[in-house]
């Protein structure tokens, strides 16, 4: 709740970020992988919802991700298009232009898939020239270095890259 109170003005509603997300879902061309928060439920419906609507197949990547995707799907929190989502094995049998990953590591955790996908260390996703990654949080006061560490290595692997400064 603190994390934005030292900076001025109003924090923008949370409808602008699907928007943006709809936004980016409908344009890019390859494919997108979205990092946030493993708890932000309302941001995983979004993304979610963003895929659905542009008829795009969804991974969820990431053991955390995965465990609250499950439990709020179970529980009813979550609204979960029949059909939307693909095993993470599955990504590689789909166009890169029918595929979203939502992914942890929106604070460069460097065990985190985001991470290790930038770092060519994860076992079923490599970061290609034509991804589209979104980094869907502000980084949290002390994890700048870690996230802007994840961002050069993603922009290194020819990923394009949408997080709070470039968006």
């Amino acid at each position: 709740d603190s994390t934005n109170a030292d900076s001025p003005g109003f924090t923008q509603p949370e409808r602008s970020v699907g928007e943006s997300l709809e936004s980016i879902v409908a344009l890019a061309p390859g494919r997108i992988i979205v990092a946030s928060f493993a708890s932000h439920i309302h941001r995983i419906q979004q993304v979610m919802d963003a895929a659905a609507l542009h008829g795009r197949s969804l991974a969820v990547i990431g053991r955390s991700m995965v465990k609250n995707v499950n439990i709020a799907s179970n529980l009813g929190y979550l609204n979960v298009p029949e059909g939307l989502l693909i095993r993470p094995h599955d990504i590689a049998l789909l166009p890169a232009d029918r595929v979203v990953i939502l992914s942890t590591g929106s604070q460069g955790e460097p065990l985190s898939a985001l991470a290790r996908m930038a770092s060519h260390d994860h076992p079923l996703v490599e970061i290609t020239k034509g991804d589209t990654v979104v980094i869907s949080a502000r980084p949290v006061p002390g994890n700048e270095t870690s996230v802007y560490r994840t961002i050069d290595r993603l922009f290194a692997s020819g990923a394009r890259v949408i997080y709070e400064s470039s968006a």
